[in-house]
């Protein structure tokens, strides 16, 4: 599949081949890119819904209740039972104190962890004996140390969390304008490419109209050819056969052949005139469409210069002694049937001219007037 798509890129121009390329690039990268945003988007939702330093204050709280607890059991002599309690939930919450979030790293959290642990261990005894108040101000002491490192690491956290969080949304702003880029970039060569199919469609109508051998339009751009505005207009339309050219290809051979069409072209593009239209039917016959009202006397006019000018061009070449026959039909057209209509009786009146004087010009009563020989040397 790879191999096929490769070969199929290949197979165009160095500059579509390259557009093609960097549009699969930049697909690639905008898939890429917006995983990586998906991923930044989770993580911030992710962060956004867990507090870490209300972790670390909740700990604090509650060291700080056992704070209290052990005060009032110094102050009122109500036995050490509150404090014992208070003891157990503080001793439970140590296994639940992270030190890292996500991308969040508190690495101070598992000093606090291990200091509050040895902390509670100490107090231990000291909660038995509360009816000593140095044990109890012991203890107090201690927890007192204990707090001040969890608001500390409180205060660490909040930072931190703060600094990741805005740190993911600065790399999830600069991807998003990574992909953003990616799009216009992709648009831009989108719109090249339309360009590029535009021309390539231009160039293929254009061949498809266009007879390889001349250069002239063919018999498709003939049948194709409208009156300017839609409206129906009156057109002359000559047939130009080539004498004799079997003869040509059989003793000169094709190249010759193809030489002596390719002279033919050049003399219709010039002498046809600029309103008129030039074109090649197949083989060694040609057609020439004037229009306007005058359009018989032009066409008279014209195929007589045409062969005057083919006399001359073929002076210094191998094919002297190739002639033209030509037939005109006039007409008014308003579309392709009327055009083909003309064609055939412009070409019938070209082979009458053929088969009863070889290289005349028929007028339209039927009479023939005859131009100069052609001397084709």
């Amino acid at each position: 599949m790879i191999r096929r798509w490769w070969t199929t890129i290949r197979n165009f121009d160095r500059f579509t081949g390259a557009l093609l390329l960097a549009t699969c690039a930049l697909a690639g990268f905008a898939a890429v890119t917006s995983v990586q945003i998906q991923r930044y988007q989770g993580q911030i939702v992710e962060l956004s819904n867990y507090n870490l330093s209300y972790v670390y204050a909740r700990t604090q709280i509650e060291i700080l209740r056992l704070h209290a607890a052990i005060s009032d059991a110094i102050l009122d002599d109500e036995g050490t039972g509150a404090a014992k309690l208070r003891w157990a939930i503080v001793k439970g919450r140590i296994s639940t104190i992270p030190i890292a979030y996500g991308p969040i790293d508190v690495p101070e959290a598992a000093t606090a962890r291990d200091n509050l642990e040895k902390t509670l261990f100490a107090i231990r005894p000291l909660i038995a004996a509360l009816d000593s108040t140095e044990s109890g101000i012991e203890a107090l002491n201690a927890l007192d140390r204990a707090a001040n490192e969890f608001t500390r690491l409180t205060a660490l956290a909040n930072v931190r969390q703060s600094e990741v969080a805005q740190h993911e949304q600065e790399l999830l702003a600069a991807t998003m304008v990574r992909l953003s880029s990616a799009i216009f970039l992709t648009c831009c060569i989108g719109l090249a490419l339309l360009v590029v199919v535009f021309r390539q469609k231009q160039r293929l109508r254009q061949a498809a109209v266009t007879d390889v051998l001349t250069g002239l339009p063919n018999r498709a751009a003939i049948y194709d050819w409208k009156p300017a505005g839609g409206k129906p207009v009156t057109i002359a339309l000559a047939v130009i056969d080539v004498d004799r050219f079997k003869d040509v290809n059989d003793e000169l051979g094709h190249a010759e052949g193809d030489a002596l069409l390719r002279c033919l072209a050049d003399v219709l593009r010039d002498q046809a005139g600029d309103d008129a239209l030039a074109a090649r039917l197949g083989g060694d016959e040609f057609v020439v469409i004037f229009t306007g009202k005058d359009a018989w006397k032009r066409a008279e006019s014209r195929c007589a210069a045409i062969e005057d000018a083919f006399r001359s061009g073929c002076q210094t070449t191998d094919f002297a002694g190739a002639t033209l026959s030509i037939g005109i039909s006039v007409g008014t057209v308003a579309s392709s049937a009327d055009i083909e209509l003309l064609m055939t009786q412009a070409d019938g009146a070209m082979y009458g001219a053929k088969r009863d004087h070889r290289n005349a010009v028929p007028d339209l009563s039927g009479r023939f007037h005859r131009p100069p020989q052609l001397a084709c040397g």
